[in-house]
């Protein structure tokens, strides 16, 4: 089951407002490194300072990344 990463606190599919992102070498580095998904949740996500916060992506359960269709300019977005 997936946990923050800082309380504890279970995830629950649906749950909004938590925040994931990937770390390791990824592809400049070792190819068979798995990269590692760290989550915060919403209460220990405001606990950090702005400049920090730029890694995180808003984690929905469903996406390995970033999702692009929310995004102004990119897929999904209605014309």
């Amino acid at each position: 089951m997936l946990r923050c990463s800082q309380c504890g606190k279970e995830y629950t599919p649906g749950a909004a407002g938590w925040y994931a992102r990937l770390e390791g070498l990824g592809p400049a580095g070792r190819v068979e490194a798995p990269l590692r998904r760290t989550l915060l949740c919403a209460e220990d996500f405001r606990k950090l300072p702005p400049r920090r916060r730029m890694i995180w992506h808003e984690f929905t359960g469903r996406s390995h990344g970033p999702t692009r269709e929310k995004r102004p300019g990119h897929l999904g977005e209605a014309g």
